[in-house]
């Protein structure tokens, strides 16, 4: 057995130029909204000291992303990929600019914070469907697997670089050179995806809809595709139940006692054990029941996410997120390639909307529900439900869901 089986598989990158600018790209985006999402949790911490409204900046964020996420699958059904992801990456600039402006007055506003999220989340949801939809026509299907793992080592590489760097010019330069440096990143971003082809959706065998019968179809072939129904409610109860995210301010400050750098550290975590994971993963494109793997990868999740509970030194928080990013991405692996694989051309862009949909309102909610809980019951009591929840939840799937535990990436060809 080689020993290269297990390292990450690099041929995409190689093989398709349009693949590197669409993968630096996105490499960029996910570096730069790591560090916003810093910057902007630890001001609010600072203005609230409120890990609820923490909370709300997901909140914030994901309801219009959610809009604009159906919008953007059906959108990007319809008409070229590549413009939709550099002009909706474009009007992202306005959200940093506004995060920017808002810092340097004398009294920065909650209320203008929660905006500028707000603004951010509806250019990303239009934005990510188009690249997901795209990536089949870069790489071609055979090289989803591989694909999704680079596409993973850049979210956690970004993910570890983005927060630990927030946090430490957050504590050095300043809050508005943190901003600064985003609003830098962000200007990048449209002009490396402008070095794309044009990317037209394949035409499919059904007619030309309009945008709401074009949902439906979307929301009818996942809702009738086991498969992809199982493959988001365990995504969705996960985070849901185990997203701890919004309690790392206040982890630093009040349970670590170690402020801002402490906060970087603690979100750069999961980043770190997830790009490991994605580093290792060339193992992924040679496991035949790639629905198991994700049960075992969300049930680890969830422990990771309760052992957090069990000690309060930064050294033990820190291997229980690296712990949960790495069980996080094995998943998104799996999940991302038997969706793409099992999802034909002409559906990619509104199952992909779909699918962050569920993402972006998992998360926002994931941590509404920890911050409340937090509130009632204190942090760490916090992380030990949702976390053994989520575990109970995946360890439900395996034993009932026959169709989840035994599922094989080369079941069928997409659906026609």
């Amino acid at each position: 057995m080689s020993v290269r089986r297990f390292f990450l598989d690099i041929s995409p990158l190689i093989e398709s130029r349009a693949f590197r600018f669409a993968y630096f790209a996105r490499a960029a985006t996910v570096l730069v909204t790591g560090m916003l999402m810093v910057a902007a949790s630890v001001q609010l911490y600072d203005l609230t000291k409120s890990s609820v409204a923490v909370a709300f900046l997901n909140v914030s964020m994901a309801t219009p992303m959610v809009l604009a996420l159906i919008a953007g699958g059906v959108l990007s059904d319809r008409m070229d990929r590549r413009s939709l992801m550099v002009w909706s990456r474009s009007v992202y600039i306005l959200s940093v600019l506004l995060f920017l402006i808002n810092t340097l007055l004398p009294n920065p506003q909650v209320w203008l914070i929660y905006v500028a999220a707000a603004i951010g989340g509806a250019a990303g949801g239009i934005s990510v469907p188009a690249m997901m939809s795209a990536t089949p026509a870069l790489v071609g299907r055979d090289k989803l697997a591989a694909a999704a793992a680079l596409s993973g080592l850049a979210m956690q590489l970004g993910g570890i670089i983005g927060p630990a760097l927030a946090g430490v010019l957050i504590s050095g330069p300043g809050l508005i050179f943190c901003y600064v440096i985003v609003l830098c990143g962000v200007i990048v971003t449209p002009l490396l995806l402008r070095a794309l082809p044009p990317l037209p959706p394949q035409a499919g065998k059904q007619p030309q809809k309009n945008a709401f019968q074009s949902l439906r179809d979307g929301l009818a072939f996942v809702a009738s595709h086991p498969l992809l129904r199982a493959l988001l409610l365990i995504d969705l109860a996960a985070l849901i139940l185990a997203t701890p995210l919004a309690l790392m301010p206040e982890w630093g400050d009040t349970i670590l006692n170690m402020g801002a750098t402490a906060t970087g550290y603690l979100y750069a975590a999961p980043a770190v054990g997830a790009t490991l994971a994605a580093l290792s993963s060339g193992w992924c494109r040679q496991v035949s029941r790639p629905g198991a793997a994700i049960v075992l990868a969300v049930l680890i999740w969830g422990l990771a996410v309760a052992a957090l509970s069990l000690q309060t030194t930064l050294w033990w928080a820190l291997i229980c997120l690296a712990i949960m990013g790495a069980a996080d991405t094995i998943s998104k692996i799996m999940r991302m390639a038997l969706v793409q694989h099992h999802t034909p051309d002409y559906l990619l862009g509104r199952v992909s909307s779909l699918w962050m949909t569920q993402y972006s309102l998992g998360q926002a909610l994931g941590n509404m529900q920890m911050g409340y809980l937090s509130r009632l019951l204190g942090p760490a009591i916090a992380v030990a439900v949702g976390g053994l929840a989520c575990a109970a939840v995946a360890g439900g799937f395996g034993v009932f869901n026959q169709g989840l535990r035994s599922a094989r990436k080369q079941d069928g060809p997409p659906h026609a």
